[in-house]
């Protein structure tokens, strides 16, 4: 490895480890070292608005994530059947999200809602997110399908499958490692997203980035990392389960 690419993995990593290794800190600042203690997950855990920002990002992140994933699906076995331009076409305007900054996603979805009579609040907040996520989902799909044998497609046909049936018992069977993968990157990116969130939440629907973010604006202390260092084993945890989810279908296909 070069010295190069060790120095980036350091800038990645190493601040990233200072936050666990602080969540366990026993003094009162987040980045002053006191003593070992666990007292900081004991009051994270207890504390009711961590919790009910909690909920809320989690009830947002598994509902973007569910009709993020059906869209994106829908989307990319209808690109499939479209010619080469739009396809392209289609997936450059799918993909566009991915390159637009996030403050403008976030001022243009609010004015959108605000044109549509509706107010910042869950909905707005699900429509965004579902909206958002679904390049991330959309992203293993197209790569996966472009992998897939067309003869196993054509073998259907031949054998007098009709289209929908073929899409039900020979696409997305082949395509389940990409949909788990997808799913569950949407559900981390929504849980994580800040910016766009920050323009639609109101009271009650406060999700945890933005609770995170009023913390740091009142001071920090090491309920900041305790809270960090949860988001992290959880995007892990999802990496490692979608990974191994991923690897058994190939094996077994």
């Amino acid at each position: 490895m070069t010295p190069i690419g060790i120095l980036v993995l350091f800038f990645l990593y190493v601040p990233m480890i200072f936050v666990v290794v602080f969540a366990f800190n026993g003094g009162q600042q987040a980045l002053l070292w006191k003593g070992f203690s666990v007292r900081w997950f004991g009051k994270v855990f207890t504390d009711s608005s961590i919790i009910s920002a909690t909920l809320v990002s989690l009830e947002v992140a598994s509902i973007a994530m569910t009709l993020s994933t059906i869209l994106g699906v829908a989307f990319v076995l209808a690109a499939d059947n479209m010619s080469r331009a739009g396809s392209a076409l289609a997936s450059g305007l799918i993909n566009a999200s991915l390159i637009i900054p996030e403050v403008v996603l976030g001022i243009s979805t609010m004015a959108f809602i605000r044109l549509l009579g509706m107010s910042p609040g869950f909905i707005p907040l699900i429509l965004a997110h579902t909206t958002f996520c679904i390049p991330f989902v959309v992203m293993p799909l197209r790569a996966r399908i472009q992998t897939v044998d067309q003869s196993c497609f054509e073998a259907a046909v031949d054998l007098g499958a009709t289209r929908m049936r073929t899409v039900m018992r020979v696409t997305l069977p082949m395509l389940t490692p990409a949909i788990i993968s997808g799913a569950l990157m949407a559900f981390v990116i929504s849980m994580d997203d800040f910016m766009i969130s920050n323009f639609l939440t109101s009271a009650g629907t406060t999700t945890l980035p933005i609770y995170i973010f009023s913390l740091i604006r009142k001071g920090v202390n090491p309920s900041i990392n305790v809270v960090a260092t949860m988001l992290l084993l959880m995007a892990i945890i999802v990496t490692v389960v979608s990974t191994l989810l991923t690897s058994g279908r190939k094996d077994e296909s």
